[in-house]
């Protein structure tokens, strides 16, 4: 099945998404990697965005500063297990409804989807200058 998914995301729109399924996002995609995920959890740090009801990606970005603005050059996916210890919790503090990675991740990450209406998929492989500022190939070989 095919589903289409638009930030902010409710649990209700999570509920007939099976293994298998290809989802397609719409909205906003922040990248939280393990450094994001042990300021929250072990330094007690807040996050400064809002991410209730949003999707998190398992990525390292590339960015630059253009004038007074940074801007996207690429973002690479890194292994999701490696935010397993920490998922379950980052979920029920952060109230995040989809989380994209790759690879798997484990029973504490599947715990927290069950628990806190959450979900989790696989980024599938892409050129990672398509999230870029703009997601355009314009100007690009």
């Amino acid at each position: 099945m095919k589903k289409i998914l638009t930030t902010p995301i409710k649990a209700e729109d999570l509920q007939d998404i099976r293994v298998g399924d290809v989802i397609y996002l719409t909205g906003t995609l922040v990248t939280c990697r393990d450094v994001c995920h042990r300021r929250l959890i072990e330094l007690k740090r807040p996050i400064p965005y809002d991410l209730n009801g949003k999707a998190i990606f398992h990525a390292g970005p590339i960015v630059r500063k253009n004038g007074d603005k940074w801007e996207m050059v690429s973002v690479g996916p890194t292994t999701s297990m490696r935010m397993e210890s920490f998922e379950r919790e980052f979920i029920e503090q952060t109230g995040v409804k989809l989380v994209v990675g790759k690879g798997g991740m484990g029973p504490l990450t599947e715990e927290g989807c069950q628990k806190f209406k959450a979900n989790i998929c696989a980024a599938c492989d892409f050129p990672g200058w398509l999230c870029g500022t703009g997601g355009n190939s314009s100007g690009r070989d």
